[in-house]
Parts: structure tokens; sequence; C-alpha cells
């Protein structure tokens, strides 16, 4: 029943997703279907294991910077991201941010990536980092949970309709300055 209800909460919010899929390789596993998995809040003490997956993704060059996490404020007052542990090393994370959107404001919960290191893809870490921060929002009351997905990006369109999100209703609109 609790599901049932928060799906059709899901379905009647806003809903876009920006998730990076990514291959990530801190440690090697033989068998993660009989690993526990642990999803706690993120914290500052988070930052420098992010980074240092988000730069195996790019061979060396990730798309986080320093600037950045120190920007989203771990474990601040807008921050909701969740890290997924295995036998106490990061798998996976989702990084996340409240925001107040749109007159009149809306509380929304956006969705900035997910990365989950690739001996843990396709066993449910990033479902499970997704279904934490639902139930997060739920207990917050946040009500709408926003992810943005590129256009083309079929995997990931499909892993979030998978979860229940839905296209919405909101078109968005860049204006992009050439530095």
């Amino acid at each position: 029943m609790y599901l049932r209800r928060l799906t059709r909460q899901l379905l009647s919010a806003n809903i876009y997703l920006a998730i990076y899929l990514a291959m990530l390789e801190v440690f090697k596993m033989s068998n993660v279907e009989e690993a526990e998995v642990s999803i706690r809040r993120m914290t500052r003490n988070d930052i420098q294991a992010v980074l240092a997956l988000d730069r195996k993704v790019g061979s060396g060059r990730g798309l986080l910077s320093y600037k950045d996490m120190a920007t989203t404020d771990p474990g601040g007052p807008l921050d909701l991201s969740f890290v997924a542990e295995v036998d106490g090393k990061m798998s996976g994370f989702i990084m996340n941010r409240l925001a107040y959107l749109m007159v009149p404001f809306t509380e929304v919960c956006i969705i900035q990536g997910i990365l989950v290191h690739p001996d843990y893809q396709k066993h449910g870490i990033a479902s499970k980092l997704l279904q934490r921060l639902l139930e997060h929002c739920q207990t917050e009351g946040i009500n709408t949970i926003r992810a943005l997905v590129p256009e083309r990006d079929e995997v990931l369109r499909h892993f979030v309709e998978r979860c229940g999100f839905r296209r919405s209703n909101i078109v968005n609109f860049d204006k992009t300055f050439d530095n």
C-alpha cells in the first residue's frame, strides 16, 4: 500500500532526471548478491571518496570537482544526497538537492546524479539509492522529485521510467554563453 501511494504521488509530480550511471573502479567484489548494502546520508567526509569514484569514470578526469562538491555542501540543510556502502566501502552514491522553483515556489528535490561502481551495476544499488531518497522525501513532505535526463539517453530514461518517473509537463530552455 505504501509503495502504491508513493507511486501515485510520483506520477503526479514534475519529474526529470540527470543521472550519470558511471563506470567506477575502487574495489572488486566476487559475489555482490551476498553482500549487505547499507544506505546512509552523504557527509562532508565523503567528498574525497566521491571524487575518487568520479575520477575512475573519466580515466582520471572526473565530471565533479572539489568546488562542485563544496558547493553542494554534503550533509548541509539543502543537501539530500545518499551513499551506498558494501563491506564499509563506497559502492555508489546519489547526489540530490532541495530547491524552490517556479512561481508560486514549489519545493523540489533535484536529482543531480547517480554513480555506481561497475562491479555493483545490475545488482540494484542505483534502485536502492533512489528508493531511499524517495522514502526520505516522503517523510519530509517533499512531494516533487525532478530528474533531468538527456533526451537521447535511452538507458537512463528506461531506468527512471522503471522507477515510476514519468515525463513532466515542464519544458526546459537553456541559454549558454561562450567562455
